[in-house]
């Protein structure tokens, strides 16, 4: 199956932006670079309105093209990489215009035959059929010329002194000549034994096609490389993404580990027998933690499971006065999530919630319907003066909601009677 990396690696692999080592690849990027050209030298051939039967013809389209291929290359991988995307716009500027002067004198050579033609024979003559009123031009060497236009009509002319003749044959009747009334004939000023109308054809010729080719080249390299700038921008962004979730996560960690110590240190002095349960819970924990949430995402069972036994923790170390609401519906079972997300929620109701002088309430609902968790954890500010609101650890998860579920959470915190009120909702992802 073809996936959209695997097309993306090989259309910049096809446009030599990655390299190559196996022989397949290269191959298949040999023939296709091949089936192009070939489409670009013989498609026009093909559909042009005449048949073209002189090979001279054939043979300059031939070398034109080819200079045009040449061109491509020349400015694909060396004039736009070397000097234009580095901004040497100058020296750019001057090697596309020798690239041109090279160009247009092939063109120039090959197409008009300089060096086959003694000067001065060239004539153009204008003419204008009889009944269409439409005026044509042809350029003929000597004493006679000769063209075949489609499957209509062949053109030829006579050149007998002062007025040339021209006459049209319909192909499909040859006993029927038609004598074309010449508008007037012409001697055209001839510079190095090419006429100036043939220099002004040439000229205009080159300058269209070896403009197209550039632009296409051009288009091509700048397109592909503000591709791979962006890929790299998002590697880079990702790379970052990824450092300051795990510098987050890193700072969670320690915080609720104090806790937890803390918590069996107070059990272990009072000689409780739940110390060896709760060190049992706290490993655990400390395996979930060392293990599992190294990983962008983990099974939500296994999440839900670190805190239960982090509730349990907190109900074996603290006071009958502590009431402790855990309620968790809906189900579990392929569903993703980052870990250690909903924790700080509820290790920030137990650090401000707990008072030691005064009956207080926890209260933790998880629900899961579908892909979406909510999870509503409230507790009272028993601590009112060391409550900070939106503290560190708060602010660590709300940052590693941005960065890992953009667009996909609703988070509410507030105050209502004293009583602090956290409410999540978020879209989990499935396996």
């Amino acid at each position: 199956m073809i996936t959209s990396e695997s097309l993306n690696s090989f259309l910049f692999s096809l446009f030599g932006f990655v390299k190559v080592k196996s022989k397949v690849h290269i191959a298949l990027i040999v023939l296709v670079h091949t089936f192009g050209w070939s489409l670009f030298f013989f498609l026009p051939l093909l559909l042009y309105p005449f048949r073209i039967t002189e090979s001279r013809v054939i043979t300059s389209e031939l070398i034109g093209k080819s200079a045009l291929v040449g061109l491509f290359y020349l400015n694909y991988y060396f004039f736009i990489p070397v000097f234009f995307e580095r901004k040497k716009y100058f020296v750019y500027g001057m090697y596309v215009l020798l690239a041109f002067i090279i160009y247009f004198g092939i063109n120039i050579v090959t197409r008009t035959g300089a060096f086959k033609h003694p000067s001065g024979n060239f004539q153009l003559i204008q003419f204008q059929p009889k009944f269409t009123g439409e005026r044509k031009e042809f350029a003929f060497q000597g004493n006679f010329f000769r063209g075949i236009d489609g499957e209509r009509e062949l053109l030829f002319g006579i050149d007998s002194g002062k007025y040339p003749q021209v006459f049209r044959i319909p192909l499909n009747n040859p006993d029927s000549v038609e004598r074309l009334s010449l508008s007037f004939p012409l001697r055209e000023p001839v510079f190095f034994g090419i006429p100036r109308g043939a220099w002004i054809v040439t000229l205009n010729n080159a300058i269209s096609s070896f403009v197209l080719m550039l632009l296409i080249g051009g288009f091509i390299r700048l397109a592909f490389s503000f591709i791979r700038n962006q890929n790299e921008i998002k590697v880079l962004e990702n790379a970052k993404l990824n450092t300051e979730v795990n510098f987050l996560k890193s700072q969670i960690n320690p915080h609720f580990l104090f806790n937890t110590l803390n918590g069996i240190y107070s059990q272990a002095h009072e000689r409780s027998e739940n110390t060896e349960y709760s060190v049992l819970k706290l490993s655990e924990l400390l395996r979930y933690m060392l293990y599992d949430s190294g990983e962008t995402e983990v099974d939500l069972e296994k999440d839900i499971s670190y805190i239960n036994n982090y509730i349990d923790l907190q109900r074996m170390r603290l006071s009958s006065k502590v009431k402790i609401n855990y309620a968790l519906k809906g189900n579990l079972q392929k569903k993703k999530i980052a870990p250690l997300l909903l924790i700080p929620f509820i290790e920030n109701a137990f650090k401000y919630g707990v008072s030691y002088r005064y009956p207080s309430t926890i209260q933790i609902e998880i629900q899961i319907f579908e892909k979406t968790l909510t999870m509503l954890v409230s507790n009272p500010m028993a601590e009112k003066n060391n409550f900070i609101p939106g503290g560190l650890g708060l602010k660590n998860v709300k940052r590693r909601l941005e960065l890992l579920y953009p667009g996909k959470y609703m988070l509410d915190i507030y105050h209502d009677n004293y009583v602090h009120v956290v409410n999540l909702k978020l879209k989990l992802n499935s396996d």
